[in-house]
């Protein structure tokens, strides 16, 4: 193929490229519309409801420590330690939930389904020409490969935003009521289990609950392990009720706002870009390995 013929070949390919991702642009306002009002979030949450009850509150308390983790590897980077940049990259931000597949298996098929690239590919008069069906098949699972890991990227950041909201919560409270903005599940209840013994002994005061209540905060009563077991336990309940509400709510706020718009256009103008990057490239080693073919021949 000469250069003529190859620079033919790649403007064909950008055009293929530049079509699918116009039309999947097209697709992204119905399918908000569709999926993240409030009542079609519930229903997608009420498939995985058991296990996500679980996973929400997991990765709620994790959110923050790999926050901070993510922000001391990139200060580390920048120190020019990248090792432990890449030994970063190998954690996980989270549990992957029922609600992120079913979110992640939705776009995949409705919004940015690789078929019609590859058919368009396929049935171009130019490109048609020159590329076998195994090619196009390998192609198609480049094409795929690419695709599931910017809609993964997307779903990762969209539930790390709702984890983090659910954290930032509980500490707030902890915060309101207890004047410690640092305060996760475990200091939440045995913060409760102190008050309950406080209030507990004032109670019982010879001298009167008010009497017992001044005296009882100078000198403060240890709870029993069944009420720091117990408060423990209600906190957790809460966390995971609160872990659950925001993440219903949290799709339709942003849907609301114009996020989910924003970042899922982002989402494509990186699959766009990672498109004309990779696929030209492949193409190009393709065509060589077809001329050599053709040559030996």
């Amino acid at each position: 193929m000469n250069e003529q013929n190859s620079a033919l070949v790649l403007g064909a390919l950008d055009e293929c490229i530049e079509r699918y991702v116009e039309t999947r642009r097209a697709q992204i306002d119905s399918f908000i519309h569709r999926h993240f009002s409030v009542e079609e979030t519930f229903q997608i949450q009420k498939k995985s409801f058991l296990v996500d009850l679980f996973l929400n509150p997991l990765n709620a308390l994790w959110s923050i420590p790999y926050l901070s983790l993510k922000k001391a590897s990139e200060t580390l980077d920048k120190m020019g330690y990248s090792q432990f940049t890449l030994a970063f990259d190998r954690i996980p931000s989270g549990i992957k939930t029922g609600y992120q597949k079913e979110i992640e298996r939705l776009l995949s098929t409705e919004v940015f389904s690789c078929e019609s690239l590859i058919k368009d590919i396929e049935d171009h008069p130019l490109l048609g020409q020159y590329f076998t069906s195994e090619q196009l098949s390998a192609t198609s699972i480049k094409i795929r490969k690419e695709l599931q890991g910017e809609i993964e990227k997307y779903s990762s950041s969209q539930a790390m935003i709702s984890d983090l909201s659910s954290s930032l919560l509980t500490l707030g409270i902890g915060w309101i009521f207890f004047g410690d903005k640092t305060l996760g599940v475990l200091g939440l209840g045995d913060k409760i289990a102190q008050k309950m013994a406080h209030d507990k002994a004032a109670s019982g005061f010879f001298l009167g609950k008010r009497l017992g209540s001044t005296f009882y905060h100078a000198f403060p009563p240890h709870p029993s392990r069944s009420q720091v077991l117990g408060a423990t336990l209600v906190v957790g309940l809460f966390l995971t009720a609160l872990s659950l509400f925001t993440s219903i709510m949290s799709d339709p706020l942003r849907k609301q706002l114009g996020l989910h718009n924003k970042r899922l256009n982002v989402l494509a103008d990186s699959l766009e870009e990672k498109l004309f990057l990779n696929l030209r490239k492949d193409f190009k080693k393709s065509t060589k390995c077809t001329l050599h073919v053709a040559e030996a021949g």
